[in-house]
This record gives C-alpha cells, sequence and structure tokens, in this order.
C-alpha cells in the first residue's frame, strides 16, 4: 500500500503501527499539521476513492475524536470541510478497504 506523499507500508499491521500513535499524540480536536496532516489527508482521499464515499466538500482539517456507539467508544479520525460540516473515519476500516 503506497501514499501519495511517497510513504509505503508492506503489510496493513504496518500502516496501522504508523498512524495508530498519532491518535494518541494528540489532543482530542487539535488539528494535525506537517508530516501527520499529509499522510492522513493521503488515507482519507485513498480511503473515500475506494469506497466511493462522496464528500460534502474538500477537507480543511484532520483531529483525533472519539466515535461513540451502543457498547463502545474509540478514537477515531475527525474531519472538518471547508463547508463547515464534520465527519469521522475510523483507521482499521480505511486501511482494510485501501489494502483490498
Amino acid at each position: 500500500m503506497s501514499l501519495e506523499t511517497g510513504r509505503t507500508f508492506a503489510t496493513i499491521t504496518s500502516a496501522k503501527q504508523h498512524f495508530a500513535p498519532m491518535l494518541d499524540r494528540n489532543d482530542l480536536k487539535q488539528p494535525f499539521s506537517g508530516g501527520d496532516l499529509a499522510d492522513i489527508a493521503a488515507l482519507y482521499r485513498d480511503y473515500c476513492a475506494k469506497t466511493n464515499w462522496p464528500l460534502p466538500s474538500s477537507p480543511t482539517s484532520f483531529y483525533p475524536t472519539y466515535e461513540r456507539d451502543e457498547g463502545y467508544t474509540t478514537r477515531c479520525f475527525g474531519v472538518t470541510f471547508a463547508n463547515g460540516s464534520i465527519g469521522r473515519f475510523s483507521l482499521d476500516k480505511a486501511l482494510r478497504a485501501i489494502a483490498v
């Protein structure tokens, strides 16, 4: 698996080892920057392209947030779009989709 940033991963596990610590390095809602931002943005674009996920507008920032549902809470990537809407995406789901 390779990203448009030039970063490549031999396995999903190695990609997860790269991305998962990012969720812990930043505080909740603290936007990513630099190389982390470039890699997360590339991951998200590839994920959306592979799953034909329609974007409401261009992503403007990514940050750690929580995904909650009945019986669980987990950290995931939040995204803010140029039109002011927000979303989130799961690292595991993104990596599995891209690896297919």
